[in-house]
């Protein structure tokens, strides 16, 4: 087969659909957005996506599959090409924005982070969907191939291998390295090392001991040695132990001398290190408790913000005062030019609930952020719910904020914030159960304890 006549003739066949699509339908003024529509990420709307839509006619699943469903119906068909034609010869800034004849939209959202353990990767299905579907993915460091398969198939996402920071297990490929290095171990008063409950046969090390210098390393060789990686996912980075919930086989009183109060400026130094040695790649420490190691990766995750995977949906999952902390705390890295991101999640209840929390915590990180492309938000783990952490929030495009989030007059605990594109407000009132009345931008909205509205312009 001749390919260079068979895609002029395809572009042909894409120019005239293009042509009836312009001329026959209406304006869809923000849905899809101007970046959905961009299906090959080279940040403009041209033919090139046309053919994108083309070369998967007909083809079905569920709804958002890939994004070539661009109206999320299932069915890739002309609808989806019409969408696009919409925003034909638009493109997007470098700074998430859109440009259309000269003229700024300010559209853009908040990215989407992915977090796939265990098997996810595995399957070509769940590869596809990933790629479709988000900004950055958090996977193990073992899923190279599975790595690289994502990478191909969306070049703009940001993919980090997962490393446990502090912990040494038998389990682990490098095993029998570091398990020759006893200094590289914490100990107990007793001299033995200290061992996991919930994790038998994994270990605490010394971030203070010749680990720093190998951990650094060995993240620098994973990412020269496997390039499909961006950055390198660090978990269990705390700087205060017992706040971390841990739970060991020795308790806390038994550890050796120094150790638990030494920790905090063991693991400032140790992340030093890790960036230092990785150098322009992506360091995202798991830290909520300790934002201060952020400052020395450039990059966080919070764990659980606002409401926990394994918190029930009718718990409120903070008290007040950490629903603020945990909003100005992150607010405070975001505004030093650091990468924020979260991961939250709900235990039971029905698909409108956990659709519920997922929209609160949602506008929860908006009220954080600075500049929505340095902010993830991740809900629950990939193979935990049925709509494998993707939830339709993540593709509103708020636009950039305008002014920080602020309590809304004549209310105890709703809080709002004005973005380019959006108002979000949200009720923070955790303990109280009846709902709040409130007026903004001239009109009445009413609103549940622990709930969220966005409000387009």
């Amino acid at each position: 087969m001749n390919k260079p006549q068979t895609a002029k003739r395809i572009t042909a066949t894409i120019f005239i659909l293009l042509m009836v699509c312009l001329s026959s339908i209406p304006v869809f003024a923000t849905t899809p957005t101007v970046l959905q529509c961009d299906l090959n990420g080279d940040k403009i709307i041209n033919t090139s996506d046309l053919i994108d839509i083309s070369n998967h006619m007909g083809a079905t699943g569920t709804p958002g599959w890939i994004k070539e469903d661009v109206d999320k119906n299932g069915i890739i068909q002309v609808a989806d090409l019409m969408f696009v034609a919409n925003h034909y010869g638009e493109s997007l800034s470098t700074s998430g924005g859109t440009t259309s004849g000269g003229t700024t939209n300010g559209v853009g959202r908040i990215q989407k982070l992915s977090v796939s353990y265990s098997d996810a990767m595995a399957d070509t299905t769940n590869q596809k969907f990933i790629a479709s579907h988000f900004d950055m993915v958090d996977c193990p460091s073992t899923d190279t191939t599975e790595a690289a398969n994502v990478k191909a198939l969306n070049s703009n996402i940001k993919i980090l291998g997962y490393f446990d920071s502090i912990m040494a297990s038998k389990t682990f490929s490098d095993w029998s390295t570091v398990n020759g290095h006893e200094d590289w171990f914490a100990h107990s008063l007793s001299g033995g090392r200290i061992e996991r409950v919930v994790y038998p046969g994994e270990y605490l090390v010394n971030p203070n001991s010749g680990w720093s210098n190998y951990f650094a390393q060995r993240c620098k060789t994973f990412l020269t040695t496997y390039p499909q990686f961006d950055g390198v996912f660090l978990d269990d980075a705390a700087t205060d132990l017992v706040g971390f919930d841990y739970t060991f086989k020795v308790s806390y009183s038994q550890f050796a001398t120094g150790v638990v109060s030494n920790w905090e400026s063991w693991m400032i130094s140790y992340m030093s290190n890790i960036k230092s040695t990785v150098g322009s790649d992506i360091v995202m420490a798991n830290c909520y408790t300790g934002t201060v190691l952020a400052e020395k990766t450039k990059c966080m995750l919070w764990e659980n913000f606002m409401h926990g995977r394994s918190s029930s949906y009718s718990s409120n999952g903070y008290s007040i005062s950490d629903g603020l902390q945990a909003i100005n705390s992150l607010h405070d890295q975001a505004t030093k030019g650091n990468i924020i991101a979260t991961n939250s999640g709900c235990s039971g209840g029905t698909t409108a609930q956990k659709q519920t929390w997922a929209k609160f915590c949602y506008a929860c990180l908006a009220f954080a952020v600075v500049d929505v492309s340095k902010a993830y938000f991740s809900w629950e783990f990939f193979n935990t719910d049925t709509n494998h952490g993707y939830t339709s929030e993540m593709d509103m495009n708020l636009g950039q904020p305008v002014g920080d989030y602020y309590k809304v007059s004549g209310t105890t605990q709703v809080y709002a914030r004005q973005f380019a594109n959006y108002y979000v407000a949200a009720n923070l009132n955790v303990l109280g159960t009846g709902t709040v009345t409130f007026t903004l931008n001239g009109a009445s909205y009413t609103l549940s304890p622990r709930t969220a509205v966005f409000i387009p312009k």
